[in-house]
């Protein structure tokens, strides 16, 4: 995981003149967590089984903290009315008094937390940082430049790379809700209602 950080840190630094790596990793931990919670763009599927006469459970993924929860399924099917209690803990509760015991599947939006790596950097998966590392670059240089009173602190320039960021953040957003895909629509019309007879 170090590889795509390292490269980042490459980058940021020219920016900042005279900046620790510690500050910068302190405020990259920031900026990924913002990115990752407001984008939604992390996601993962967990499996859990609800135990007969209840209806709350813990979920956990394996790696960062749930920011949100999606969609709960069972055999494929939504269950409505599902909330997300406790983030923290993943705790689920489901809304009737004696929902169906059984497997369900969890459809969670992740951000960074504690522990982090090694060499103190956030864990991200490697394709995410891949595909989003300018964007959470222009954030960490901004973050660092609205410093008071440091050799880099220059609030003009921190300005333009926290527009630069809020627009690569309101566009990663954007292209998740719309499935990533350009000029179309990320849904498909439900098939049952096609009432075109395919020869």
């Amino acid at each position: 995981m170090a590889k795509p950080f390292d490269r980042l840190m490459d980058t940021i630094r020219p920016h900042l003149p005279g900046s620790m790596d510690n500050a910068i990793r302190q405020e990259l931990f920031a900026v990924c967590e913002d990115f990752f919670t407001n984008t939604n763009v992390w996601k993962e599927t967990l499996d859990f089984v609800l135990p007969a006469n209840t209806k709350e459970v813990e979920i956990m993924p394996y790696t960062g903290r749930i920011a949100r929860l999606i969609s709960v399924t069972k055999d494929d099917i939504p269950v409505n009315g599902v909330i997300l209690t406790d983030p923290v803990q993943g705790t689920l509760l489901f809304p009737t008094e004696g929902p169906d015991a059984g497997d369900y599947v969890a459809l969670v939006s992740l951000t960074v937390s504690d522990p982090i790596s090694r060499d103190a950097y956030p864990i991200v998966p490697v394709d995410l940082m891949t595909r989003f590392w300018k964007d959470i670059m222009e954030g960490t240089v901004a973050n660092m430049m609205a410093q008071p009173s440091k050799p880099y602190t220059n609030l003009a320039l921190a300005a333009y790379h926290q527009s630069r960021y809020k627009g690569g953040t309101a566009r990663a957003r954007n292209a998740q809700l719309a499935g990533n895909t350009k000029n179309s629509q990320s849904w498909a019309f439900p098939q049952s209602f096609n009432r075109r007879r395919i020869q």
